[in-house]
């Protein structure tokens, strides 16, 4: 099932405006929510991964670094979200809404310097699976 029509056709009448297809370039989050997603890792993410751009070899994946941006580029943000709702936090696995997993998808995009929107990103995991993380270059 081709989930892209649905995934355009949701977020231009969420308002955000798009060429071809939905990109991170396209500023999907907003600074609410990725300030939401900043509290909600201070408390439950930042003991294993570490400040968001702290270098600490003991960390786990940080989440704005080479590494962790080598492995997600060109993944979608469907799978990043999947993976955080299942296995996230370590002490707690699916212990968190898909409000909070968008919320903490946000601020890492903001962590990756992904530019800010004016609308939330969604909790749909179909409509994200259709996004890559693409990276800032």
């Amino acid at each position: 099932m081709n989930v892209l029509p649905t995934v355009v056709a949701t977020l231009a009448l969420a308002g955000i405006a798009m060429a071809q297809s939905p990109s991170v370039s396209d500023g999907l989050y907003t600074t609410e929510q990725a300030e939401r997603g900043a509290m909600l890792y201070d408390e439950q993410c930042v003991s294993c991964h570490g400040e968001i751009r702290q270098l600490t070899p003991d960390m786990a994946a940080l989440l704005a670094d080479h590494t962790f941006r080598a492995r997600w580029s060109d993944r979608s943000l469907g799978e990043l979200f999947e993976m955080i709702q299942i296995e996230m936090p370590q002490d707690a696995p699916g212990s968190l809404s898909p409000q909070q997993t968008a919320a903490l998808l946000a601020f890492i995009l903001r962590g990756n310097r992904r530019p800010v929107g004016q609308y939330a990103l969604p909790e749909d995991i179909e409509a994200l699976q259709a996004i890559p993380f693409e990276p800032e270059p």
